[in-house]
């Protein structure tokens, strides 16, 4: 199975580092991430990135939901 992470670019983009949600898709985990971006100050960037975990969150609305 796929799923897809956002990923979080730290120290101009040569750190990166992610959680532990998993999204269906990938706009799903693209809207989690710009979201989750424009709220915080210390990255400096975002990217998604693929998993083989199962999905366990959902993106919808601009808000993040646990499966």
């Amino acid at each position: 199975m796929t799923s897809f992470k956002p990923v979080f670019l730290f120290q101009n983009g040569d750190e990166r580092q992610e959680n532990n949600q998993r999204f269906a898709t990938y706009d799903e985990a693209k809207g989690s991430a710009v979201a989750r971006f424009m709220r915080w100050t210390m990255p400096c960037g975002w990217d998604v990135e693929t998993s083989t975990d199962k999905p366990n969150y959902t993106h919808m609305n601009g808000v993040d939901e646990h499966l």
